[in-house]
């Protein structure tokens, strides 16, 4: 008993402050921190010890010990990612985003699944015992291409969040990567009915897929009422782990898929909670923790060993869900109407691929020893090139879109090398005795409105019928929008507060557009103007929490967007007071 709480300690001292020094490297080699966790799992992990001949840092038994808290973690980002599903704002899409979600999950489920047929079929021949070379290469290509739609939303997340990305790019692959895996465990549960369970009672299929359904549903229920009782942070906090821990301890306990119920259970509180967003700012607080715990994990449960065994069929598979994700992605954009940056760029964030696609293909070496096995194989040594390859991909992906500010990506470095942060530390421990330091914070004169605006806007036509105009403000996260002409030359500002009330004859209704509830902007700012200074216009414009940034040479030019949380973020990161 002493051993094992010795272990378990030593594991989690590991994990903990191996992650800060693989978050730092990560950092200075300007790439996700995500990715640097899952590189410091790896190299404390059993598959680097193996392949080295070092000891063993995060034996397998350790592993298997810590697996709960790897299981609580990948719950809070489905159960965040669930959330997503706020039925108020998906009206906004409706056809649209699921025009785009059908198109991007149905192309790649047609190329993973075609390609490693006639991969079987034609070159490999590999047959199943109790199978034909058909019914062996059809099973293989299903279950591939269904698993294949899954996307890593914990990587996802991860790089959103650090990156500080927002905009339209941004709020459309989170709820794209809800539809992926919500499609891929539902598409799996059939395939397993069809190919594992061939004599299977339709009833159990629907236990199978409704169980997580229900369980996710009442839990959600459940908190939701409680959430009204409860006012502290702490109290939310405490609500959302047991409830996040009680959802999956269920479905363990009945067999069923805990992936889906925290999925349904994020739907269930965004809808049915009105402290949902409370509950939301609350966690964020304390489950980045976990998220770092529940990446060097599963960078150490990474088998580096399996890219060897992947063979064919696995470099098939790497290949085609690559084409699938970008192609199905950009026709998906074209489809539901979206802009370039859509087009362009969604494909790059949906690359990554772990928690999901390993869950789905370790059910099936468990139910199918056969098949399974070999599947499980190559869906794991794909798992360790999409998961190191995906946060990069996705941090690309939002950088180019526009929607990353730049600060976010200079700050990256130590703020402080080693021994001034011993001059710090000496300072911060002089001034606690009283002893005056000298010491002067630094001023940010060198930080720009351009190194903080958001380059991806969400704009207004001028041409936008009101009807449509209130719609599709109403369902935004945002109450001010720059309006652009036919030549996307910026023109003014709507500001919803200020039409919401507005009253027109009946008959005049549809003749009003966008362009005549447009206002002058008084408060542009420009790219190059110092942080300082934007702060002042800030201040002077209280009400106003998005101002445009047009270019200096033509202020009809619009090139950003700044978000007044930004600049004072800015200022927290560098130390100021504002």
């Amino acid at each position: 008993m002493g051993e094992s709480l010795l272990s378990l300690l030593f594991a989690l001292s590991l994990i903990f402050l191996g992650s800060l020094i693989g978050g730092r490297l990560a950092s200075a080699a300007h790439i996700p921190r995500v990715t640097g966790y899952l590189l410091t799992g790896l190299v404390i992990g059993p598959s680097f010890a193996h392949l080295t001949g070092l000891p063993v840092l995060l034996p397998p038994d350790v592993l298997l010990e810590l697996r709960p808290l790897s299981e609580i973690a990948l719950a809070l980002i489905l159960m965040h990612i669930g959330g997503l599903f706020e039925i108020r704002y998906l009206d906004r899409w409706r056809h649209r985003i699921l025009l785009f979600s059908a198109s991007e999950i149905l192309l790649t489920f047609v190329l993973v699944a075609s390609t490693v047929l006639l991969v079987n079929l034609v070159v490999l021949q590999k047959v199943l015992p109790g199978l034909t070379l058909w019914q062996t290469s059809l099973a293989f290509s299903l279950f591939l291409g269904v698993i294949a739609i899954a996307t890593a939303p914990a990587a996802t997340l991860m790089v959103i969040r650090e990156y500080e990305a927002e905009g339209p790019v941004t709020g459309v692959v989170l709820t794209l990567v809800g539809f992926n895996n919500l499609v891929s465990v539902l598409g799996f549960a059939v395939l397993a009915h069809i190919f594992v369970f061939p004599g299977e009672n339709l009833g159990l299929l629907f236990v199978r897929m409704g169980g997580p359904v229900l369980i996710g549903a009442v839990v959600g229920f459940a908190m939701s009422v409680w959430a009204q009782r409860l006012e502290l942070p702490s109290e939310n906090k405490i609500l959302m782990l047991g409830g996040v821990a009680v959802n999956v301890a269920l479905c363990r306990a009945l067999q069923v898929d805990p992936l889906l119920a925290s999925l349904v259970l994020g739907m269930t509180l965004a809808n049915s909670c009105p402290r949902w967003n409370r509950l939301q700012e609350n966690i964020r607080q304390v489950d980045y923790l976990l998220y770092v715990a529940f990446f060097v994990l599963a960078g150490a449960n990474l088998h580096i060993e399996t890219l060897t065994h992947i063979g064919l069929l696995g470099v098939a598979y790497v290949v085609a869900r690559t084409a699938g994700k970008w192609i199905g992605a950009a026709i998906g954009a074209r489809l539901g109407s979206f802009g370039p940056n859509e087009r362009a760029y969604i494909g790059w964030t949906l690359m990554a691929q772990a928690g999901v696609a390993i869950g789905l293909a370790s059910q099936l070496a468990h139910h199918w020893p056969g098949g399974g096995k070999l599947l499980e194989t190559i869906v794991l040594g794909s798992v360790v090139v999409f998961e190191l390859v995906g946060p990069l991909a996705v941090r690309h992906g939002l950088v180019r879109s526009g929607e990353v500010p730049i600060l976010a990506l200079l700050q990256k470095k130590a703020p402080v090398g080693g021994l001034e942060g011993m001059h710090n530390v000496v300072d911060h421990f002089r001034s606690a005795l009283g002893v005056p330091t000298g010491h002067r914070l630094a001023d940010p004169g060198d930080i720009l409105v351009r190194h903080i605006m958001r380059q991806n806007v969400e704009t207004v036509l001028h041409s936008t019928p009101y009807y449509a105009l209130l719609k599709h403000i109403a369902h935004s996260r945002y109450d001010r929008f720059p309006v652009i002409d036919d030549n996307n030359r910026f023109v003014g500002v709507i500001d919803y507060t200020e039409i919401r009330n507005l009253l027109f004859e009946p008959a005049l209704v549809p003749l009003v557009v966008a362009g005549d509830l447009t206002t002058t902007a008084s408060y542009c700012l420009r790219p190059d103007q110092p942080l300082r200074e934007a702060l002042k216009i800030l201040q002077l414009h209280r009400n106003v929490s998005y101002f445009p940034v047009v270019d200096a040479d033509d202020p009809q030019k619009l090139v950003g967007i700044l978000n007044q949380n930004d600049v004072l973020a800015a200022f927290r990161r560098l130390g100021q007071d504002t």
